[in-house]
């Protein structure tokens, strides 16, 4: 549960470990922030890429929600999120679903993503060989379409939303932090056992969300 003592011990951290790296802060402005990116689902690949410097997207992976770091800057990264949304890459309405919503995205076929593993490298460093993505998988107590007392849902009336906190569902703490460099070379992987079979979702994307300190105007980079 998020609470102020925590978010003080993130920003001192993020304080900490950006000056144990050798970046002056003597002129950065820190702010709670957040980095997102996201990719479309494929049937043709088991691995994904995701952009998360501002260099890095381009054309083919720029999609309307990103947020990403800026050449400038740092971020810490304190908390990371996996999710399953089915908006375009223009769309601005997409909801985040922490595990494949049967009502959305049919049958298992999705759950491959959750048997995977995210790896980030910092120039060519592995600072995050190996992250499980099964810890992102959340499954609410309520679901949509579910309504027990009746058969079946007949009308929108009965329909239920799925359970959903925002401030946590699906994410899970990077411990201990990693601070993303807008001016290095970031690759961030998500390896799966195997491609998504078929896409039953009309713009099924993996949505990478990762919550921290933004520490602005510190690197090298103006």
């Amino acid at each position: 549960m998020a609470n102020q003592i925590g978010a003080r011990m993130v920003f001192e951290n993020a304080r900490n470990l950006a000056a144990s790296q050798g970046f002056g802060l003597q002129s950065a402005k820190c702010t709670q922030s957040f980095v997102r990116s996201e990719v479309a689902v494929s049937t043709t690949t088991a691995q994904y890429t995701f952009p998360i410097i501002v260099s890095s997207q381009n054309s083919s992976n720029q999609r309307v929600n990103n947020k990403l770091v800026n050449l400038q800057d740092l971020f810490y990264v304190s908390q990371i999120g996996l999710f399953l949304t089915d908006a375009s890459a223009t769309s601005g309405i997409g909801k985040l679903y922490t595990y494949p919503n049967p009502v959305v995205f049919g049958p298992s076929a999705y759950n491959t993503i959750y048997n995977g593993q995210l790896s980030l490298a910092i120039n060519n460093e592995q600072v995050l060989p190996s992250w499980d993505t099964y810890r992102h998988l959340w499954v609410g107590q309520t679901q949509q379409n579910t309504n027990f007392n009746v058969a079946s849902a007949t009308s929108p009336a009965v329909f239920s939303a799925d359970q959903n906190d925002g401030s946590e569902s699906g994410f899970y703490p990077c411990e201990p932090g990693i601070i993303l460099n807008g001016a290095a070379n970031i690759v961030c992987n998500l390896n799966l056992p195997a491609a998504v079979s078929t896409l039953t979702a009309t713009n099924p994307a993996i949505v990478l969300l990762m919550r921290g300190i933004l520490i602005q105007n510190a690197t090298s980079v103006r």
